[in-house]
């Protein structure tokens, strides 16, 4: 995993491109506290206390810190589309 900083709150955050389709992230304490969205009063799947399960600014930063190559992407490759027979 890597360290990566939000640009909006400045949380840092351990992070892990393995493809373009899949990131895993590690969130600490800190990084809690400074985020605007991870654990604001209105949940992502609108159940009550429920925390977000990401932020959208932190998810913009690792998607142009892996275009510039700041972040490693571990498989390059696009996930296949499926065929569908009709």
């Amino acid at each position: 995993m890597q360290p990566l900083q939000c640009s909006k709150c400045s949380a840092q955050v351990l992070v892990a491109k393995n493809s373009w389709e899949h990131t895993s992230i590690q969130w600490d304490e800190a990084a809690r506290a400074l985020c605007h969205e991870i654990d604001s009063d209105v949940p992502d799947d609108g159940r009550l206390g429920a925390p977000n399960r990401g932020c959208h600014a932190l998810n913009a930063c690792i998607v142009d810190a892996a275009v510039r190559g700041d972040i490693d992407v571990t498989d390059t490759d696009p996930v296949p589309t499926p065929i569908v027979l009709d």
